[in-house]
């Protein structure tokens, strides 16, 4: 009886044991792949961007510069651009005092005005058109909403500041990595032309397109 009494109590202790070996090994095996799932996510979340802002390749994104400190001017200069069959138009540019310096606004969006002086970044004005936000994967209209790109017209005004440094502004899509060049300094009036149909310095003309 003694002996027996002995060996039951030996395999509670090895069951015991084993379970216990077990349990901690289903909680390491859990949080082993905790860890790893969390940080999979964060990986693969990358950096934070709104609706309208759509982050560019890794490459394009390696030299990419940082916004500068914003410049603060009392006058502005408003760049009215417009959107329409997949291509950017520059439509008018007039001045505004704006009673007191205005420091240029850092928010996020798919375009930007960006002034260099040489190859510095000195300057850059973020901004969306209207209801023109980041692209999305095709589906032949499975699950996405109708995309409104392909044949949308819309127009907007870009404050940026009259400022007499730089020597070169460009209007840049960061979805698409295009580039159009823009008059700086900018003189007053309505004009006809694409960005990129517009040489640096060259004035307004008579009409802007419908």
């Amino acid at each position: 009886m003694v002996t027996g009494a002995l060996i039951a109590a030996a395999a509670l202790a090895t069951l015991d044991e084993t379970g216990a070996h077990a349990d901690a090994g289903a909680r390491a095996d859990a949080g082993d792949s905790g860890a790893r799932a969390d940080a999979g996510a964060r990986a693969d979340a990358g950096p934070r961007t709104d609706a309208g802002d759509a982050a560019p390749d890794a490459r394009s994104q390696a030299r990419i510069p940082p916004d500068p400190p914003a410049l603060s001017e009392r006058e502005q200069w408003v760049f009215v651009l417009r959107w329409a069959h997949d291509d950017a138009y520059l439509v008018a540019v007039h001045k505004t005092d704006m009673g007191a310096p205005h420091p240029t606004p850092r928010v996020m969006g798919r375009f930007a005005l960006e002034l260099y002086e040489g190859p510095t970044l000195i300057e850059r004005a973020r901004f969306n058109f209207p209801m023109l936000g980041a692209a999305e994967a095709p589906d032949a209209g499975w699950k996405t909403a109708p995309r409104f790109e392909p044949g949308l017209k819309t127009r907007i005004g870009v404050f940026f500041p009259a400022t007499k440094r730089g020597t070169r502004l460009e209007l840049w899509d960061r979805a698409t990595d295009r580039r159009w060049p823009l008059p700086w300094p900018p003189r007053e009036g309505v004009y006809s032309d694409r960005p990129s149909e517009t040489p640096a310095g060259a004035g307004p003309a008579d009409a802007s397109p419908g």
